[in-house]
């Protein structure tokens, strides 16, 4: 029967944006705002969904294995992410699997996520450009054993294109990660300054000036003119 549900659920998730979805989602256990936007996306051996007002999860990604996910009021997910949990260490603990999409936070497009752990994004915190990766376990070699933890970007900290972001990496909330950095694990404890990081491991490089993009009004950022190219 649970095999079952879950090829079901799987159908359903590939659906047009409906009414009748989320009446069916909701059947299955799911919480889904009725002003929620879910296009078709390929949902594979997933638990529970929490979906918040008006937040948008656009079509073509693909979720495997991830216990727990919440996008909250207003919550952006773009096209071509992929999403995947190793169940393994789920038996363990209730919060590992998890992806936590706080509200009016943003997910662009073409990036992977390991929650084998647990994500987490903060209040406005975004994952811009393309192919960024989370990656929230890791190999010990001289224990000969894997491990999994925490990854956490801030509220309205911003990832630029082709970040690593790896196991108990942190990011504070008001801050950059330029293109290209490599975020590593933070020290137990420790309280990192807001600001520009940069580089492989990224460090702190300057202090931002008041960015309008920290008090924007939705997840779409205008278009500035530009002279002819």
């Amino acid at each position: 029967m649970t095999r079952i549900l879950s090829l079901l659920g799987s159908v359903i998730w590939l659906m047009p944006h409906s009414p009748l979805k989320v009446f069916c989602l909701r059947r299955l256990g799911h919480i889904v705002a009725s002003t929620a936007r879910l296009r078709p996306n390929l949902v594979l051996g997933c638990g529970v969904f929490i979906i918040g007002e008006d937040a948008v999860l656009s079509p073509f990604n693909v979720f495997r294995g991830v216990a727990r996910v919440e996008l909250g009021d207003g919550a952006f997910i773009g096209r071509f992410n992929q999403f995947t949990a190793a169940p393994a260490y789920q038996a363990f603990s209730a919060r590992c699997g998890a992806l936590i999409v706080g509200p009016e936070a943003i997910i662009t497009n073409r990036h992977y996520f390991d929650a084998s752990g647990r994500i987490e994004l903060a209040r406005r915190a975004a994952v811009g450009g393309i192919r960024s990766i989370f990656q929230s376990h890791e190999i010990d070699l001289v224990a000969d054993e894997t491990t999994v933890g925490v990854i956490r970007i801030g509220e309205n900290a911003m990832l630029a294109t082709g970040c690593l972001v790896l196991k108990d990496a942190q990011v504070p909330g008001y801050s950059i990660v330029a293109a290209g950095s490599t975020v590593t694990a933070s020290e137990p404890g420790r309280e990192l300054p807001a600001g520009l990081y940069a580089g492989s491991p990224a460090r702190w490089r300057k202090d931002l000036p008041d960015c309008k993009w920290w008090h924007r009004e939705g997840y779409f950022t205008p278009v500035r003119k530009v002279a002819d190219i």
